[in-house]
């Protein structure tokens, strides 16, 4: 035997000592999958052995010594277990070694001296373990060292002056350390240097202008240190560099004219300052510029209108400084853009009616300027828009005003302040209390549907259940179909029916048709389509076998795609009877339109005496599965803290909205919360959906899944959003933890909240969180004090939806700090483990898709 792969499968258990015979291996991976135990001490007989990879396990315990006796290994990867304890000073035997990765760990201690005679050694990784005192003083002896990533331990010291012999590098990154002093030693003649990270460290003095000599240089990170002076012209003639990160320091002087030089950004961050002057117009040249932060210095003048030129900008903050002047209509170009922020300047005039162009933006922040004049009316197509910030302004709502802004949740202050803007949102969101508390059970005008509305009137929805809940079985089961990995069984209908099709009896075919066509002139005005049941039919192959992809108690879910289009994918509910349910939840979901909830796109419905009754609800397609199968203990898929945060912030936006309407979800649980293509979240299965105002038949059931259910609801049969605020505790920790949150742990087999506590009283963050994910304690503590706070036995202690969706944005925003360089470094991983099969071309494409994929915010 030669070579063995084992790598991506789910082995569990140890690894026999039996390995040991295979004395002719050469070629041994593990790589990814779910084995436990210590590494075997009885490696050191497999003397052929050029490559060891036992990456993404949960190996514990030390690195034996017997690793050491492999004298022949060149590739030795221990990459993302639980291993502890010191680097063996023995490593150093490893004498034909050329890539070591130990990251991902919790290694202690210092890097052995010993390390020094590895002279082979070309790629060498520590980060992410809890390593403490200097940089190897002899780091200088290695070179052919091409890759050296010591990112996130407990470094101190300065950069030892022999790292300047290391010409060779590609990568050199000491990111969240706490090094200090100057970084001239690691600056050289470096040709091959891509990636230079030196974030958030206590580095002093200005930037050296010899950096220059990188010439290659894609990535500079030198944000969150105490970096004094001007920004120096020589960073701005690195013709490769596609990331700066400045931000953070004490940094002075203008913004170069120079910064058009470099025509391939992709990413500027100049945020959190002191730089004065105004915003160059060259910024304008900076034509793949995709994100740019000049917040929080001391800026001035007018925004240049050249900033309308970067048509790929997505997230443009210029806020806190001490801008002038007016908006400039040309920012209404970026058709990318999806977050602004101009908030705390000096901006004037009136709001550009151009900005209702920005058909990607999802936050538009205003505040605290002098803004005046009338809201455009060109901002009630935005149809993303789920954040707009006006507070301070003198700005007015147009009297005959009265669409609202993408019928979504706008943020509540706005709306108090400018009820007439969003007749929807003003009356059916108003301000969280400053101690929140269940909501008001008082009943609140109903209207059908969204065309009944007039300026003023109010807009809140009563009645039965949402039509959703067909959404999380149909979106999660056609992924299911294509993934083979999706349990199926999510589809919980209202007061549903059972047993076979029922048969129209003469006489009753004409009544629900006429029912029907009222149906859809109530919902004329909203996305909600009716279709006919002949273009459903085509849509699905005629209900073929081969289109369907789950099949219940409740209805079938088929695969389609619109007949009208021929491109939009549909995932169609064949539910089986018609009734005033079916029609009050197309009416209930016809005009809910947000990022955050799985949308309805369509309805048919029909029969005659002859034929089975029709009803048939139609889905948009998300295409990623349940946030269930991307947490599972069975899972394969690993996400990452800030993803989580993702999900958790979509998923609370989600509910939010639904809140604002007097709705309560009451099944808040992973399998409910879908994934699109770019990984946010939609929350689905509004079948268990019940209005706050009025009562009908069933709404005193008990709905939800155990493990999940807030036991106040559960003891009084009332469901108040506090009842979907518990649940969403619940799923917090169980994101969070990756386990169920009735699953055993620790040999106790307790509800995930009571452990919790118990981990929190014994100060044991660490156990708190999914072991295949990398979190900050301080993060993990957050979202579990959050996630309590959610179960507080008296409900008005709850935090609203809105204070959980603001509590995890803080959250996120200190998380991306500490894990932007993971992106980075997952491009080395990739290219060591095609073990130098990629050309130094596919190399740097490698790197430039993998940044692309990863905003490094």
């Amino acid at each position: 035997m030669v070579a063995r792969d084992l790598s991506y499968n789910s082995f569990t258990g140890t690894i026999p000592d039996s390995i040991s015979k295979l004395t002719n291996l050469g070629f041994l991976t593990f790589f990814t999958n779910l084995l436990t135990g210590s590494i075997p001490a009885t490696f050191s007989n497999l003397q052929s052995l050029t490559e060891l990879d036992l990456s993404y396990n949960s190996f514990t315990g030390t690195i034996p010594d017997s690793i050491s006796k492999l004298e022949n290994i060149t590739y030795l990867w221990l990459l993302r277990n639980q291993l502890s304890g010191s680097i063996p000073d023995t490593l150093s035997n490893l004498k034909s070694v050329f890539s070591l990765n130990l990251g991902y760990n919790s290694l202690t201690g210092s890097i052995p001296d010993s390390i020094s005679k590895l002279t082979t050694l070309g790629a060498f990784y520590l980060h992410f373990n809890n390593l403490t005192g200097s940089i190897l003083a002899g780091i200088g002896n290695l070179p052919r060292l091409t890759d050296l990533t010591l990112a996130y331990n407990n470094f101190t010291g300065t950069i030892p002056d022999s790292m300047s012999k290391l010409t060779n590098l590609r990568t050199l990154s000491v990111q969240q350390n706490g090094l200090s002093g100057s970084i001239e030693p690691a600056i050289s003649s470096r040709q091959n240097l891509l990636i230079f990270n030196f974030n958030r460290n206590h580095f002093t003095g200005s930037i050296p202008s010899t950096i220059s000599h990188m010439s290659s240089l894609t990535f500079l990170g030198l944000a969150n240190n105490s970096f004094t002076g001007t920004i120096p012209d020589s960073i701005l003639k690195l013709p490769n560099l596609g990331i700066l990160y400045l931000n953070g320091n004490k940094l002075s002087g203008s913004i170069p004219a120079t910064t058009g030089n470099l025509t391939v950004l992709t990413s500027l961050n100049l945020a959190d300052n002191s730089l004065s002057g105004s915003i160059p117009d060259s910024i304008g040249k900076l034509l793949t510029l995709a994100s740019l932060y000049l917040n929080g210095n001391k800026l001035s003048g007018s925004i240049p209108t050249t900033i309308g030129n970067l048509q790929l900008l997505n997230n443009l903050n210029l806020s806190a400084n001490s801008l002038i002047d007016s908006i400039p209509s040309t920012i209404g170009r970026l058709s990318n853009l999806a977050y602004l922020n101009l908030d705390l300047n000096s901006l004037s005039g009136s709001i550009p009616e151009s900005l209702g162009r920005l058909a990607n933006l999802k936050e538009l922040h205003l505040a605290n300027n002098s803004l005046t004049g009338n809201i455009p009316g060109s901002i009630g197509n935005l149809v993303q828009l789920s954040i707009l910030d006006l507070n301070e302004s003198e700005v007015t709502c147009p009297p005959d005003y009265t669409p609202c802004v993408a019928k979504q949740r706008l943020q509540s202050a706005f709306c108090r302040k400018c009820p007439s803007f969003c007749t929807t949102c003003a009356k059916a969101a108003p301000p969280p209390p400053t101690a929140p508390s269940a909501p008001a059970e008082s009943p609140s005008p109903s209207s059908s549907s969204a065309s009944s509305l007039s300026p003023g009137a109010s807009a809140s929805q009563s009645g039965g259940g949402l039509s959703a809940g067909a959404i999380a079985g149909i979106a999660v089961a056609a992924v299911a179909s294509l993934l083979g990995l999706l349990l199926i069984g999510m589809l919980l209908l209202r007061r549903p029916a059972q047993g076979e099709a029922t048969v129209v009896k003469k006489g009753e075919d004409a009544a629900p048709q006429r029912d029907i066509e009222g149906l859809a002139g109530s919902v004329a005005a909203s996305h909600c389509t009716e279709y006919s049941l002949e273009e459903v039919m085509a849509a699905t192959s005629n209900w073929s076998d081969d289109n369907r992809l789950s099949s219940g108690a409740f209805g079938d879910v088929y695969k389609g795609v619109s007949p009208r289009d021929g491109t939009t994918a549909w995932a169609v509910k064949r539910a089986k009877l018609l009734d005033a349910d079916f029609q009050k939840e197309v009416r209930q979901m016809a005009d809910k339109n947000h990022p955050h909830l799985v949308r309805l796109l369509g309805f048919a419905a029909g029969g005659d005496m002859r034929t089975r009754l029709e009803q048939v609800l139609i889905y948009e397609f998300v295409p990623n599965g349940d946030l269930e199968m991307w947490i599972s203990t069975k899972s394969h898929f690993q996400l990452s803290l800030k993803q989580r945060l993702d999900i958790l912030l979509g998923a609370a936006r989600g509910l939010e909205y639904l809140h604002s309407f007097g709705l309560v979800h009451r099944d808040i649980k992973p399998a409910n919360v879908l994934l699109r293509a770019d990984m946010q979240a939609k929350i689905a299965d509004f079948g268990l959906v019940k209005a706050l105002e009025g009562s009908t038949a069933g709404t005193t059931r008990v709905m939800g899944t155990p493990g999940y259910l807030d036991p106040i609801y559960s003891r009084t049969s009332k469901a108040t959003t506090a009842t979907d605020v518990y649940s969403f505790g619940v799923l917090i920790l169980v994101v969070l933890r990756g386990r169920s949150p009735t699953a055993a742990a620790d040999g106790e087999s307790k509800h995930i909240l009571a452990w919790v506590e118990a981990c929190l009283a014994s100060d044991s963050p660490t156990r708190l969180k999914d072991l295949s994910m990398d979190a900050p304690d301080d993060a993990v503590l957050r979202l579990a004090q959050l996630a309590l706070s959610c179960s507080a036995e008296c409900t008005a202690s709850r935090p609203s939806m809105a204070s959980i969706a603001n509590e995890l944005q803080g959250i996120r925003n200190e998380v991306v700090g500490k894990v932007e360089l993971s992106a980075a470094i997952k491009v080395d991983e990739q290219v060591q483990q095609l073990k130098g099969s990629l050309s130094t071309d596919a190399h740097l494409q490698c790197i430039d898709n993998l940044l692309q994929a990863n905003s490094f915010e």
